[in-house]
């Protein structure tokens, strides 16, 4: 599975999940929101780890951050952990929110990562390794 369905397949999941609790929750990923599910009130930031994200860094966006902050009650993150299973262990989804969440922010120092789109034709023209 390659990030993009690895990411859509917990989303999937942490749905399904919400739909067993209680009302419909909707998929917001693609409308540019800080988070990828709604269920009013609360707003879900998912995010997946193939293997335990036990002692993993938990990688925010600065706007999912300014969220978290701006609305700490009410703006959860979903770690889907164990998600490829190839461990045997079960899928795991763990949450965070309000003053727990706010601590691990405060604790973490902001870092920039460039994500460059690599386009059809660089990719066509980059030379390859045979």
């Amino acid at each position: 599975m390659c990030n993009k369905q690895t990411e859509q397949a917990a989303i999937s999941h942490v749905m399904a999940l919400e739909r067993a609790a209680g009302p419909d929750p909707k998929g917001v990923r693609s409308s540019g929101l800080p988070y990828d599910v709604e269920r009013s009130p609360p707003m879900i930031e998912v995010k997946v780890f193939s293997r335990s994200a036990r002692s993993e860094a938990l990688p925010l966006e600065q706007r999912q951050v300014v969220a978290a902050r701006a609305n700490p009650e009410h703006y959860y993150l979903y770690v889907v952990d164990n998600l490829t299973g190839f461990d045997g262990a079960e899928i795991g989804v763990r949450i965070l929110r309000g003053e727990a969440l706010l601590a691990m922010i405060e604790r973490s120092q902001p870092q920039f990562t460039y994500w460059p789109i690599f386009r059809a034709a660089e990719y066509d023209q980059a030379e390859r390794l045979q």
